[in-house]
């Protein structure tokens, strides 16, 4: 059990220097991007990667906490988590527009963390709320590595439409 949990921090920790790392070398990392093709925009490229390392490492803290406790996805409350989650991710962004007008109008460069602590908010939600869904409504009894797998192949299909279909 200390294992899994060893891997749920080290990943948490992961995950809180990449964002770090990003944003102390965001126009390193920039310029090393600008040999990709005309079509792709360094930014969104830096952005899809953040996100889906975000979200992959939400899928694989979910999975070892489901290898921490066999009995995790039989929980009671995946009966109702996808009405609390569509409630609560309706209320975080009515508060994240309420923010937006007045703290986030005013951002800098400097401040950029906050969009991105925001953003890992959101992923995690989403996630969440796709990986709730898929477990209430699946089949019965379906083991946890094809629950998680079935949640990351919908969030990373959520992902490319966003990212990819409206430039086109």
């Amino acid at each position: 059990m200390l294992k899994w949990t060893g891997y749920q921090l080290a990943t948490a920790c992961a995950v809180i220097l990449g964002l770090v790392g990003k944003h102390y070398y965001i126009s390193s990392i920039h310029e090393s991007l600008e040999s990709l093709p005309s079509w792709i925009d360094p930014i969104i490229a830096i952005t899809f990667v953040s996100i889906i390392g975000t979200v992959w490492s939400i899928a694989a803290v979910v999975y070892w906490q489901a290898r921490k406790n066999g009995q995790f996805f039989t929980h009671k409350i995946w009966r109702i988590l996808p009405v609390l989650l569509g409630v609560l991710f309706v209320l975080s962004f009515i508060g994240f527009v309420v923010l937006g007008i007045t703290v986030f109008a005013s951002i800098t460069q400097d401040q950029q963390w906050q969009i991105d602590v925001v953003l890992l908010y959101f992923l995690a939600l989403m996630y969440l709320f796709v990986l709730s869904v898929v477990q209430r409504y699946g089949k019965v009894r379906t083991p946890e590595d094809l629950i998680v797998y079935s949640a990351n192949c919908t969030v990373l299909i959520l992902l490319i439409i966003m990212f990819f279909i409206p430039p086109i």
